[in-house]
C-alpha cells in the first residue's frame, strides 16, 4: 500500500484517496483465494494489478507535488522545522538555504565608535608613559582598552540591533575614558584609600604604607609606659582622613617608660628585700641606693627610707636595710647573675657584703642592661669581702652595614630589628634616586650599641621648583631642604611691596643641586623723596601723602620759626619704594639746650617701623598673637647639645625660630643630672607652663640641671 506524499500535503483529493483501500484489497485476495480455478494465478494477477495502481497513485502524486506553489511548502517546512532539500521538495526554483542579510549600522554610531575607541587607546598610552602608574592601574586599563574595542566591533558586525542599549553603551564608554583623560592619575574606583589607625603597630608597619601611598612620615620618639618600645603611640592624622587631602603623618614612637615620670613612692618600711626589688622593677625605678646595717630589725627588711612620696623616676631614693641579729656571714654562697639586672646584682653584693666591679661588653644573648658573665661561678662559695668581676651586657654589637645603597623600607627594617633609632630629614639631589639614602651620621663599620640614634638623609629626587604663594612660604620651604638662593629687589608698579615679582626658574623646571634659585622682590612703586626743608609742618605732610611716603616727626632746637622743616632723614631725589617712612626734624623754635632730637607730643611723631602703604602714619600696628605648636626639641635640641650653656642658646634658637616673638626663659636648676640635661617646665606642645594655649605672645620657662 502506498500513499502520495499524505504526510506532506492536504491537496490530494478524497476521491483518489479512496481509489485505494487496505479492505478493498483484503477482500479481492480472499475472493482469488477462495476461488477454486487456478489460485494461485488470481492471486499473482491482483498483485500485479496493485502494484500497477500503486506505481500510477505515486505518479499522480508527484505531477500534483510540481504544481504545489512555494508559499504553501514554506509554511509547511516552517511548521515541521525541517530545511527542504531535493528529496523531499524537489522543485528546481526553490532555494536550499535562506540566508538573513545583515542589517547596516547608522553613520553617527560609527562616528562614535571611532571616537571612543581612539579615546580607549590614548588612555592607555598615556597610563604606559606614566612613571608613577602601578601595574594595577596598567592592567585594568588594558583590560578595559581591550573590552571596548570588541564590544563595538560586536556591535558593528551583530545582526540585530537594539539601537538604544548601544548607544547608551557607547555614550558610557566614551564618558569613563574622557573622565580619565581630564583627571589623569585620579582613581575612578567609588571607594578612596585612607588613613589607617596606626597605634600598636611597629614603624616598620608604618613606614611600608607611608611608602605605597607616596605619603611622608615624621617620626618623633615619645616615652610611654603603656605602648612597647617602637610601636606607635599616636598619629597627627586622624584615622580614616582621605589621604588625597594629607602629605606628611607625624607618629610618635615609644622609646619604652618615661625615666623622668612622677610616680606615688609609698613608704617601704618593714618591706622585705624581695617585695622591695619587685617594686623597684616593675615602677621602673632607676635611681635606687641600697645600703646594709647591723640591727635587731628583722634581717633584710627596710629600716631607713629617705624619700617618699611624689618623686621622679630618676630621684635618688635611698634605702636602708637590715643585717638581722645574725650579722654577716663569713662565707657567702655566689649565685648565677646570667640574666640579672643591674639593680638584682648591686642589691646581692651588698647584701652578703662583697666587693664588686662591673664591665661592660657586646651579647648577641642577654639583653642590653642583664647579668652576662662573672669571674667566680654560680655555686661556689667564697668568704665574705671577696670581690667578684661582672660583666653587663652592652646588647648585640651592631656594626653599620653600608646604609647608602638601602631603600626608606629596607633602612627601617634593619634599625627596628637592631633597636636603634631613625631620624630622617629630606633633601634634593639629582644624582640619587628618590628614596635612597645620600647620608648618614654613622660610618660604614662603626659599631653601636641598642637605641643609639641615627641621623639619615633621604634622596627626595630632581629638585622641581614648586608654585608658592608668598615670599614667606618660599623661605620656609627654602631653609628647611636646604636650598640655595639670593634675594634681589626691584621696583614695580603692579606688585605690592614685599610680593614677588619672579624666579629665575619657572614652576616644574628641574634645579641642579649646585644651581641657587634667584628670587626677586617687589620693594614697591618707585617714588622720589621731595624736599621738604623750609616747609611748615603740615605742607610737609601734604608733600608726603601725594609722594605716597611715610613720615614720623622729631623736634630738635634751632633759630628758624617753630615746626619749620629743618632737616629730613631721606636725601632729596631719592628713590624709595612706596610706604616707606622719612624722619622729619621740626625746629622748636627755641636756640640752645643742646642738639638732642625730641620726639613730638604729636601722634604721628612717635618713629616707628616702616608700614605697609596701607598703614596711616598716625596709626600704630598692633601686635597680633599667633598660636604655636613647638615640637621635636629633644632630637634638635637635647640629643645634639653637652652642658647647660650650649643646651640654653640652642633651647632659645630654635623655640624662637619656630615662633617668633614668643619670650623663651631657660633657668639652671639643682639636680643630680648632667649639666644642660631637661629637668622641669616646657618641654614640647601647644601649651605653656601653665596650660594655656601657646602663641608668640606667651612666656614659657624651661630649667635645666647645673
Amino acid at each position: 500500500m502506498a500513499y502520495s506524499r499524505k504526510d506532506v500535503t492536504e491537496g490530494i483529493s478524497k476521491k483518489k484517496k479512496k481509489e485505494f483501500h487496505t479492505e478493498d484489497l483484503m477482500d479481492q485476495i480472499d475472493k482469488a483465494i477462495n476461488d477454486p480455478l487456478n489460485k494461485e494465478e488470481k492471486k499473482e494477477k491482483i498483485v500485479e494489478e496493485e502494484k500497477e495502481k500503486k506505481e500510477e497513485i505515486e505518479v499522480v502524486s508527484n505531477e500534483e507535488d510540481e504544481e504545489m506553489d512555494n508559499e504553501f511548502a514554506d509554511d509547511y517546512y516552517s511548521k515541521k522545522k525541517k530545511k527542504p532539500n531535493k528529496e523531499t521538495h524537489p522543485h528546481k526554483d526553490y532555494p536550499t538555504k535562506i540566508e538573513k542579510q545583515p542589517v547596516k549600522v547608522g553613520i553617527p554610531f560609527l562616528i562614535l565608535s571611532i571616537i571612543t575607541i581612539l579615546c580607549s587607546l590614548i588612555t592607555f598610552i598615556s597610563i604606559i608613559l606614566n612613571l608613577e602608574s602601578g601595574v594595577t592601574q596598567i592592567v585594568s586599563s588594558a583590560i578595559l582598552c581591550i573590552f571596548t574595542i570588541l564590544y563595538l566591533v560586536v556591535c558593528m558586525t551583530s545582526t540585530r540591533k537594539e539601537k538604544l542599549s548601544m548607544y547608551f553603551s557607547i555614550f558610557l564608554l566614551l564618558a569613563i575614558f574622557l573622565l580619565k583623560m581630564c583627571f589623569p592619575g585620579q582613581e575612578t574606583t567609588i571607594t578612596t584609600r585612607r588613613v589607617q589607625n596606626f597605634s600598636g603597630k611597629t614603624l616598620t608597619d608604618v613606614v611600608k604604607w607611608a611608602n605605597k601611598n607616596n605619603i611622608k612620615i615624621t617620626q618623633e620618639y615619645e616615652y610611654s609606659d603603656m605602648v612597647p618600645e617602637y610601636e606607635i603611640i599616636s598619629q597627627s592624622v586622624k584615622a580614616g582622613t582621605d589621604i588625597r587631602d594629607i602629605d606628611e603623618i607625624v607618629v610618635a614612637v615609644s622609646e619604652g617608660p618615661n625615666p623622668y615620670k612622677e610616680i606615688v613612692v609609698p613608704s617601704m618600711l618593714t618591706w622585705d628585700s624581695e617585695r622591695v626589688i619587685n617594686y623597684v622593677l616593675s615602677n621602673h625605678l632607676n635611681n635606687v641606693i641600697v645600703e646594709f646595717t647591723e640591727s635587731d630589725q628583722v634581717k633584710d627588711t627596710v629600716i631607713e627610707q629617705s624619700k617618699s612620696g611624689n618623686l621622679k623616676r630618676n630621684e635618688e631614693l635611698k634605702l636602708v636595710f637590715s643585717f638581722g641579729e645574725e650579722g654577716i656571714e663569713s662565707e657567702v654562697p655566689i649565685i648565677d647573675f646570667t640574666n640579672k639586672t643591674k639593680f638584682e646584682i648591686e642589691f646581692y653584693m651588698k647584701q652578703h657584703q662583697l666587693t664588686y666591679d662591673f664591665q661592660y661588653d657586646f651579647s648577641d644573648t642577654v639583653k642590653k642592661g642583664y647579668g652576662l658573665r662573672q669571674s667566680i661561678a654560680g655555686g661556689e662559695v667564697v668568704p665574705q669581702g671577696e670581690k667578684i668581676q661582672i660583666t653587663i651586657s652592652k646588647g648585640p654589637e651592631i656594626v653599620i652595614p653600608d646604609l647608602t645603597g638601602m631603600d626608606l623600607n629596607e633602612l627601617t627594617e634593619w634599625a627596628i630589628k637592631n633597636h636603634l633609632k631613625i631620624e630622617f630629614t629630606d633633601q634634593y639631589d639629582d644624582s640619587i634616586k628618590k628614596g635612597k639614602v645620600i647620608s648618614i651620621d654613622k660610618e660604614k663599620g662603626d659599631v653601636v650599641e641598642q637605641g643609639t640614634l641615627l641621623k639619615v638623609t633621604l634622596s627626595l629626587g630632581n629638585l622641581k621648583m614648586p608654585k608658592f604663594k608668598d615670599v614667606d612660604s618660599f623661605y620656609t620651604w627654602a631653609d628647611k631642604y636646604g636650598i640655595k638662593y639670593t634675594v634681589e629687589h626691584e621696583f614695580s608698579d603692579s606688585v605690592a611691596a614685599g610680593d614677588i615679582i619672579s624666579f629665575s626658574y619657572k614652576k616644574g623646571e628641574v634645579i641642579k643641586n649646585d644651581e641657587a634659585i634667584v628670587v626677586t622682590i617687589s620693594d614697591g612703586a618707585k617714588k622720589s623723596v621731595p624736599n621738604l626743608k623750609g616747609l611748615t609742618k603740615n605742607d610737609a605732610i601734604k608733600k608726603c601723602k601725594n609722594a605716597g611716603l611715610n613720615y614720623n616727626f622729631v623736634y630738635k632746637n634751632d633759630s628758624s620759626k617753630k615746626d619749620t622743616v629743618i632737616a629730613q632723614s631721606l636725601r632729596a631725589g631719592s628713590e624709595v619704594s612706596s610706604g616707606t617712612t622719612i624722619t622729619i626734624t621740626l625746629s622748636s623754635g627755641k636756640t640752645g639746650g643742646g642738639d638732642t632730637p625730641k620726639p613730638s607730643s604729636s601722634p604721628n611723631t612717635t618713629p616707628k617701623p616702616s608700614p605697609s602703604p596701607s598703614v596711616s602714619p598716625s596709626t600704630s600696628p598692633t601686635p597680633s598673637c599667633k598660636s604655636c605648636n613647638i615640637t621635636g626639641i629633644k632630637n634638635e635640641v637635647y640629643n645634639n647639645n653637652t652642658g647647660y650653656k650650649a643646651t640654653a642658646e640652642a633651647l632659645i634658637s630654635y623655640i624662637e625660630g619656630k615662633c617668633p616673638g614668643i619670650n623663651v626663659q631657660v633657668r639652671e636648676t639643682d639636680s643630680d643630672r648632667n649639666s644642660g640635661v631637661y629637668v622641669s617646665g616646657f618641654y614640647q606642645g601647644d601649651k605653656d607652663n601653665d596650660g594655656n594655649p601657646l602663641t608668640s605672645c606667651s612666656t614659657i620657662y624651661i630649667y635645666l640641671a647645673k
